[in-house]
């Protein structure tokens, strides 16, 4: 990311002042890049997107979604990169999460938090989805919401859940919790819901996953890798910090 990053700010010289002060922002936010469209990126920095796309093009890239892919590729080979094998200490795991946490609330869209917390209020009925090391957090989430008044559900059995997303409907929603993105039984469960027209949002631990694709509302925790041999040592506390907030928002406004 640093190399990358290095090689766009060797371009300074033959922008603008508008343009440079588009470029210093991509090189002091490039979290907030990786997720924002142009249009909100505009009204961000109170230019023009053909300001930004031209930037872009001054810094090597075909326009601004093409710069934003690549921005995408390195910040996932960084975060590989960063993938724990072995434990380091106590220090070292403590510095982890404490990152982790700190990364995921910054990218903390509160519009967006509230778009999922109309959607639980417009539900009739609240499905969690998922499997493994996720379920915990469904489970957590599910009985909140319960206590709460809404009638919700997280189940465990895979068959269960299957036959749980034939049966929704529009007026539902689907909460699907994957730290990949990729799981095949998630997966398997967006494409049924996608087909029944539910209203769906995924929670995910990357941000490039063919989960996202499948569903209306996604939103990302920063999570690295971590594995003691085989033992997936990974956290998931930041998509449970995630749902806190969307149940919090839901409880506090409706």
């Amino acid at each position: 990311m640093e190399v990358f990053l290095k090689r766009l700010s060797q371009h300074r010289d033959k922008l603008s002042q508008l343009e440079k002060q588009v470029m210093e922002y991509i090189l002091e936010n490039p979290e907030r890049i990786s997720q924002s469209n142009l249009k909100d990126l505009s009204r961000e920095l109170f230019v023009s997107t053909a300001t930004i796309s031209r930037t872009c093009k001054q810094l090597g890239y075909d326009g601004f979604q093409d710069l934003k892919y690549t921005l995408s590729k390195y910040m996932t080979r960084e975060r590989e990169e960063e993938m724990i094998t072995s434990p380091n200490g106590l220090s070292s795991h403590i510095h982890r999460v404490k990152r982790e946490m700190e990364l995921t609330l910054q990218q903390i869209d509160e519009k967006q938090i509230m778009k999922a917390a109309q959607y639980i209020k417009e539900s009739n009925y609240v499905e969690f989805f998922g499997v493994g090391a996720s379920l915990p957090v469904c489970v957590d989430a599910a009985r909140k919401l319960t206590f709460s008044g809404k009638i919700c559900n997280a189940r465990e059995d895979w068959d269960e859940l299957r036959s749980v997303a034939n049966s929704m409907g529009e007026n539902d929603l689907a909460i699907l919790v994957s730290y990949s993105g990729e799981t095949l039984h998630i997966l398997e469960f967006s494409n049924i819901l996608k087909e029944r027209k539910v209203k769906t949002i995924a929670l995910v631990g990357r941000r490039n996953s063919r989960l996202k694709e499948e569903v209306d509302l996604t939103f990302h925790a920063y999570i690295t890798s971590c594995y003691d041999g085989e033992l997936d040592m990974s956290s998931r506390f930041p998509l449970a910090v995630l749902l806190d907030f969307i149940i919090l928002t839901y409880l506090n406004k409706h």
